[in-house]
């Protein structure tokens, strides 16, 4: 049986639990949670890739866009970054910005897990950047705000509830021991607080509710906060793969979107490897439009990846080379231009979101 000693004791006790919980403890646990190990997650030797390993083109396009957004809406030079993960991203718009000798733009860090926060921190050694451990810390240190906020692939990394209808009734998809095998299963739970099933009617008004319906409610608590805290004018990017309206309705989801990721193979049971697997799920765009519109955060765009990168000007880093080696920078990177735009994952599997606070009517 493959779970952390943590979770066994917590549904001896409790012997149910919500998958808000047991994601909490399975990514977050300071000791046994996927995220706080001292272990290879990211990479050829971890369990998934992200955009920057492919090419420092992403990058590139992104400390443009920083660069231009700060100057188009009058903004304090300052980016943070949430989640920055094993540094690449960070280290990359740096050297864009060295080579233009861009010096005036402040980049900060917010990265909660310490095995991440030590690889920022020799990633990125010599560069003048600041690394925090959470938004709380943020806001201590920067308690009024005018810059950029920008997340790639961590909205997605939120524990997440998981309901279904059924009879007319909601029910809550919760985690238990199987009381013979002691294996880790799943059992529903009908739901008795009104205000909650109120909540979900709302959240869930134009779903086919025979799907297993997701909402991560710590996420919409975690933007809300920022959206209440930054000033207007701020404008906040989110990277990540999900879906909106119609798209939802598929049969194909049925179970929902939730899944592991585990050396580079999807498992579609979260609970195969708790602690030792990442846990994610799809966005549901319009919870987060909904989120930001309620905070006076309007959305300005929400484009996949791929048709994002080609407004933001991808192609004018495509070179023109004589060179015969496939493994010179420019071939790599002309590669890379191509997958970004043709490669479905890539391309159309993840989106961007670009918000704005406006000025409170």
């Amino acid at each position: 049986m493959l779970r952390t000693s943590f979770l066994q004791k917590k549904l001896e006790t409790d012997e149910w639990i919500t998958m808000e919980e047991f994601m909490g403890h399975a990514l977050y646990h300071p000791t046994e949670g996927y995220y706080m190990k001292q272990n290879v997650k990211i990479g050829k030797n971890g369990d998934f890739y992200t955009a920057s390993l492919v090419s420092d083109v992403f990058a590139m396009v992104w400390a443009d866009l920083f660069v231009r957004t700060i100057a188009d809406h009058n903004l304090d030079p300052i980016v943070v970054e949430f989640g920055g993960g094993s540094g690449h991203f960070a280290r990359q718009v740096q050297e864009s910005w060295s080579l233009r000798s861009i010096e005036h733009v402040s980049y900060v860090i917010v990265e909660p897990s310490p095995y991440h926060k030590s690889l920022l921190e020799k990633k990125l050694a010599g560069f003048p950047i600041t690394i925090l451990c959470s938004l709380d810390e943020l806001i201590q240190r920067y308690p009024s705000f005018k810059g950029i906020i920008f997340a790639n692939e961590v909205l997605d990394a939120f524990p997440l509830r998981i309901f279904k209808r059924r009879n007319e009734e909601w029910y809550e998809k919760g985690v238990s021991l199987h009381k013979n095998t002691e294996n880790l299963c799943f059992v529903y739970r009908q739901l008795e607080n009104s205000s909650l099933q109120k909540t979900l009617d709302e959240i869930f008004s134009f779903r086919d509710k025979s799907n297993e319906l997701e909402v991560s409610f710590s996420m919409l608590t975690w933007l809300k906060t920022i959206y209440e805290w930054i000033e207007k004018e701020t404008c906040l990017f989110f990277v990540d793969y999900g879906l909106i309206g119609e798209e939802w309705n598929t049969t194909h989801l049925k179970e929902g979107s939730i899944r592991g990721y585990y050396r580079h193979q999807i498992q579609n049971n979260p609970l195969a490897f708790p602690g030792m697997m990442d846990i994610t799920f799809h966005i549901d765009w319009e919870q987060v439009i909904k989120a930001g519109k309620d905070s006076n955060v309007t959305t300005l765009r929400l484009k996949n990846q791929g048709d994002f990168l080609l407004e933001e000007g991808l192609l004018s880093l495509l070179k023109d080379t004589q060179s015969l080696d496939p493994f010179s920078i420019e071939h790599k990177r002309n590669r890379a231009i191509r997958s970004f735009l043709l490669d479905h994952t890539l391309a159309n599997g993840f989106q961007v979101i670009q918000q704005k606070k406006q000025t409170v009517s």
